[in-house]
């Protein structure tokens, strides 16, 4: 790599390290309401939760977590839950990401599932991911930043 190539992709880096940073201390934060505090319901009612995974056959599940940039999400929670309903999905797995973004569940069975593969609202979740046919599933997801005024950035990752 010559040296331009290197200085114009640093600032690249730095800022996907930023945002992961900043991320990072916000879900160490706590939600604060201002006025009336939404009703038990309110995200549910807002948002509609979606299996984004679905296996026909027990599944060795890997992959990589990116920004859309590029750069890896170094130290991140993966987490397979089971769907059940929108209102219900239970841990199957958790796993978290290496410094160059690979992650690793382990095999899965079949079924619906929601993948997150962020953990925290900072990124938007995956919704339609596809694995073909086989025991294995290599899954490449390129995560974009989630704005932070949202209605929904209240509510916990579903």
């Amino acid at each position: 790599m010559n040296r331009r190539v290197a200085v114009e992709f640093l600032p690249y880096c730095l800022v996907s390290l930023l945002m992961q940073l900043l991320l990072s201390l916000v879900a160490l934060g706590q939600v604060v309401f201002v006025g009336k505090q939404p009703d038990k319901d309110y995200c549910y009612k807002i948002e509609t939760i979606r299996p984004n995974l679905e296996l026909q056959e027990p599944t060795h599940i890997l992959g990589r977590v990116t920004d859309i940039m590029g750069a890896p999400l170094m130290k991140s929670r993966v987490e397979l839950r089971k769907y059940i309903c929108q209102r219900k999905q239970m841990t199957v797995k958790v796993t978290t990401t290496d410094e160059k973004g690979y992650f690793d569940l382990g095999t899965a069975a079949a079924g619906k599932f929601r993948l997150l593969a962020s953990a925290n609202r900072g990124f938007k979740q995956p919704t339609d991911l596809k694995c073909p046919s086989g025991n294995t599933c290599e899954l490449n997801i390129a995560l974009e930043v989630n704005p932070t005024d949202q209605p929904d950035s209240v509510c916990p990752i579903r």
